[in-house]
C-alpha cells in the first residue's frame, strides 16, 4: 500500500480541510495502551476470571503452532495505524473507519 507523505483532509479541531502529515504508528491493541480497562486480560488475571488459568482449558487456547512457517487462526497482515497531524493546529487525529489490510505500508 502507497501511502502520501502529506495529504489534504479535513480536521476536527480546526473545522476545515488543511494539509496533514501521515504517520504510520505500531498498532497496539487495547491491553497494551490501557492494561487496567474493564475487561482486559490483565484485570480479568487479577480477578481470577481468565479462562487460560486452572486445570484444562476450554478448547480455545488447545491448538498450538501447526508449523514454524503456519499458524492457526493467524492473520497474515494487519491494518495500519495511520496519524494523521494538523499543519495549521498541530493537532493529532487517527482514522476513524480503519484501513485496509496491507502486508507493507510505503510512504511515497
Amino acid at each position: 500500500m502507497k501511502v502520501p507523505k502529506e495529504m489534504k483532509r479535513y480536521c476536527p479541531s480546526c473545522k476545515k480541510h488543511c494539509l496533514h502529515k501521515v504517520k504510520v504508528e505500531k498498532n497496539r491493541g487495547k491491553n497494551k495502551t490501557h492494561p487496567m480497562t474493564q475487561f482486559s486480560s490483565i484485570r480479568l488475571k487479577l480477578r481470577g476470571l481468565w479462562m487460560g488459568v486452572g486445570t484444562g482449558n476450554s478448547g480455545a487456547r488447545s491448538r498450538g503452532a501447526l508449523n514454524s512457517w503456519k499458524r492457526y487462526n493467524k492473520k497474515t497482515t494487519k491494518k495500519p495505524d495511520f496519524r494523521y497531524t494538523c499543519t495549521e493546529c498541530n493537532k493529532a487525529s487517527t482514522n476513524a473507519g480503519g484501513s485496509k489490510r496491507a502486508k507493507k505500508v510505503e510512504m511515497i
